[in-house]
């Protein structure tokens, strides 16, 4: 059994581990610890976990947690999964993993030095669709051009953190991560961003575009948009064909990847768990039996450096 300890009252804690872990037979969420203790409290309550810590320091200190889940804003990543690291226990940080590589690099590296694993929460990599595209790619020849998209309208409430910067919030930090993870999961690690706008609302960047530049001159075009009604898709294009991901966000038994190569159009279905739940048994399989994660290690660092990259070139 895997128990669990959640540092931040979160709404994404809920659905993000609270749900999985219910779900799965070998994990529990034993303990919370939040900014303000009443809020722990009730949300204890809520969710029926039996323990609420003082403070931080007090939740990674209990013998009991085999896993901290950090659920955060992106701002406080660094110094609560510092508190795990240094009480030497395994921690999943909620996307994206930190404000800039920089900080990714001090955490990764204390991790290493600690001998203790460290994640980013970047559930829709955990995706079933993944597995299918190794299968699938190769059909469409050498790949030319990425297209990667996804659009959510944030609540404008005065407390949501995404509108703030300096939470860490923002398109290209709350939602860019997932188009950009999609990207580098098919084409590498990005060599360049060779052009990229954003649109500036309130205290945050609403929406960001960018066009990067891969290795064996592959392209592709990422966006995101906190104004814009849900869209998520991944478009790869090829010299023999293409391939069009419906929703590599979630597992949706309607969603579809649409395959059109010198045979003609095809159609497949990535089913199973969803990506919260597949995140979750990759965890408990990499700490309970020794399984290699899917992601590498460092991954996280490749996320936030492709970020800084965006952030960097929209400034210029």
């Amino acid at each position: 059994m895997l128990n669990i300890g959640i540092i931040g009252a979160a709404r994404v804690a809920s659905y993000a581990m609270i749900a999985p872990a219910a779900a799965n037979p070998r994990t529990r969420v034993v303990a919370i610890a939040a900014r303000d203790p009443a809020r722990a409290r009730a949300y204890a309550a809520e969710h029926g976990i039996a323990r609420v810590h003082a403070d931080y320091a007090a939740l990674v200190a209990d013998p009991a947690i085999d896993l901290v889940y950090v659920a955060t804003p992106p701002a406080f990543h660094l110094a609560h999964a510092r508190l795990a690291i240094a009480a030497g226990k395994p921690v999943l940080v909620e996307k994206p993993f930190a404000m800039h590589a920089g900080e990714a690099e001090t955490l990764l590296d204390e991790a290493e030095a600690a001998g203790v694993a460290i994640f980013e929460a970047m559930h829709a990599r955990h995706h079933p669709v993944w597995p299918l595209l190794a299968d699938l790619i190769p059909r469409i020849g050498r790949l030319h051009h990425v297209d990667a998209v996804f659009d959510v309208a944030v609540s404008t409430d005065a407390a949501e953190f995404r509108w703030e910067d300096r939470l860490g919030g923002g398109a290209l930090m709350d939602l860019g991560v997932y188009p950009l993870a999609w990207a580098r999961g098919v084409a590498g690690e990005p060599l360049a961003v060779n052009a990229a706008t954003m649109v500036r609302q309130r205290n945050a960047d609403a929406a960001f575009s960018a066009r990067l530049q891969f290795a064996d001159d592959v392209t592709a075009s990422v966006s995101a948009d906190m104004r814009a009604p849900v869209q998520a898709r991944l478009t790869l294009v090829g010299r023999d064909g293409s391939l069009i991901i419906d929703n590599p966000m979630s597992v949706r038994a309607h969603d579809r990847v649409r395959l059109t190569d010198r045979a003609g159009n095809h159609e497949f279905v990535a089913a199973g768990s969803g990506t919260f739940d597949r995140q979750l048994a990759a965890l408990v399989a990499t700490l309970v039996d020794g399984v290699a994660f899917p992601l590498a290690p460092r991954d996280p660092m490749g996320s936030m450096r492709a970020i800084d990259m965006v952030r960097s070139a929209a400034a210029d």
